[in-house]
């Protein structure tokens, strides 16, 4: 790795202003060094940046995209190249086809370009018309629909008012209006895939595809960031936790609703994800620069999966990681 790999990445969902990512940064975990328990690590500058992210071919996510600035990159073979139209691109689990957020609009309307990866296809989708925007892809574990986050202009800020379900077998997309949303809620799928989740007083909402309410997990504090915030197993679902409490990090049950766990420890700038059933993503302050790391549920880091500097954080550098 590059130096001491002080670097790191940073995330589109910053850590919520009302919980324990708004506090003043703490002090950073015991740095992990990179070259861990891997059997064939590989280490990866990224294109335009000073982050190094450093690669297992074992591992069950990779990063297949990433945003830097007002740059995106998609993974394209072995490295990756800079998509100079689109101000996002998620790309779906197995890798097979990605999700691409267009800079601008076209003919009055936001739209999706669903990129088939291995035929090197493109179609745009019409998402909804201007002046709203349809954004923050988020795809469901078969790989076969998306929900994006609808936002609308309010003053000087953009506040959310329902989200767009992207077909990506049949090529359409519904935009649904949610009443009483959260003005902040962001928008990924529920675990199963039949309803879709976001922020709502503090809480947890599920929603219908349709946008009806199904039901409401009060205080858990809002989804965790990343891809997926719920496990594998989709047994348990990551949360900021809510300001009243010590720790930053909660895991709670699914179906009761009820606490499973506050990670002790650590304190996160920002989360990415479940790693595994027991370990999560996490970026990390590390002796005035950034890692990106995996944590147990006890708080303890045992791996190091990237590294970047404090400019490259406040550079709004986010990493996709995608589940193979």
């Amino acid at each position: 790795m590059v130096g001491s790999l002080a670097l790191l990445v940073s995330v589109l969902v910053p850590v919520p202003a009302a919980a324990h990512a708004a506090e003043p940064a703490a002090a950073a975990p015991a740095a992990v060094p990179l070259a861990g328990p891997l059997a064939a690590p590989v280490d990866i500058v990224l294109p335009g940046t000073r982050v190094t992210v450093r690669e297992d071919s074992k591992d069950a996510l990779r990063v297949t995209s990433y945003s830097f600035g007002k740059m995106t990159y998609l993974r394209r073979g072995a490295g990756f190249t800079r998509q100079a139209a689109y101000q996002e691109i998620t790309v779906a689990p197995k890798a097979t086809k990605a999700l691409a957020v267009p800079a601008s609009y076209q003919e009055g309307y936001d739209s999706v370009v669903l990129l088939d990866l291995a035929a090197s296809k493109s179609t745009r989708i019409r998402t909804v018309k201007k002046p709203l925007v349809a954004h923050y892809v988020h795809w469901n574990r078969r790989g076969d629909k998306a929900v994006l986050t609808v936002e609308r202009k309010s003053g000087s800020a953009w506040v959310t008012s329902g989200f767009v379900v992207v077909d990506t077998v049949a090529k359409t997309a519904k935009s649904v209006t949610v009443a009483n949303v959260d003005k902040a809620a962001r928008f990924r799928w529920s675990s199963d895939g039949l309803d879709v989740v976001a922020e709502y007083a503090g809480g947890t909402r599920f929603y219908g595809q349709d946008g009806a309410i199904r039901r409401t997990l009060a205080k858990t504090g809002r989804p965790a960031g990343g891809e997926d915030a719920f496990t594998p197993s989709g047994r348990s679902l990551m949360t900021w936790c809510p300001s009243s409490y010590t720790e930053h990090v909660c895991v709670w049950d699914r179906t009761s609703g009820k606490l499973v766990n506050k990670v002790p420890g650590i304190k996160p700038k920002a989360l990415w994800g479940w790693w595994d059933e027991t370990h999560f993503i996490a970026v990390v302050p590390s002796s005035g620069h950034y890692q990106v790391v995996l944590s147990t549920l006890k708080g303890k880091v045992t791996r190091v999966l990237a590294a970047f500097s404090a400019d490259d954080w406040s550079n709004k550098l986010y990493l996709g990681y995608t589940r193979r």
